[in-house]
Parts: structure tokens; sequence; C-alpha cells
């Protein structure tokens, strides 16, 4: 991916093309690549990158200690959601007895 898209896309996202290239660098996010168009991120992934430029910042942390903690946060949504869906499961069984 060349600088310039990279540039371009910080531009569009309002964040800091250095923390994007980081980002891309490291991992934290992956951009989509289309023969046919430009790269781009998907929007959950423009979601990921927003939360770990909020982190990195109200932290003062950098890039990777950033990805592990949305790591894990995105982690515990998904065993919330697991927890959530097995309860409603558990509920509609005890309710159909």
């Amino acid at each position: 991916m060349s600088s310039e898209h990279l540039l371009m896309l910080a531009t569009l996202m309002e964040i800091e093309s250095e923390f994007l290239e980081e980002c891309v660098r490291c991992g934290a996010v992956r951009l989509e690549a289309d023969p046919e168009s430009s790269p781009e991120f998907t929007p959950s992934q423009l979601a990921r990158l927003r939360r770990l430029q909020r982190l990195c910042r109200s932290l003062d942390i950098d890039v990777f200690a950033g990805c592990i903690i949305v790591d894990l946060i995105e982690r515990m949504d998904e065993l919330q959601r697991e927890l959530q869906r097995r309860r409603a499961m558990a509920q509609d069984e005890s309710a159909g007895r």
C-alpha cells in the first residue's frame, strides 16, 4: 500500500497518517485490497481503528499495547453476546416445558 493511499485514508478518517501507518504496519488493522479499486477499510475495521486511537490517546500508550486492549475488549464483547444468546435459549427451553 502506498503512503499516498494511507495519507488519503487518514485524511478522510480524520486521524494522523503516522498513526494509521503504524496500525497497518503492526497488523492492528488490515486493508481490504480489491484489485479494481483503492484499498479500504471495512466498517468493523474503522470502528476498531477509532477505538484504538481513543485508547492510545487517552492512556498515552503505543499501538501495540492498544491492540492488546482492543483485542481483549472485542473478545469480552463476543463472550457477552454468547452468554446472552445462551441465556435466551435457556429461557426459551424452560418456558417450553
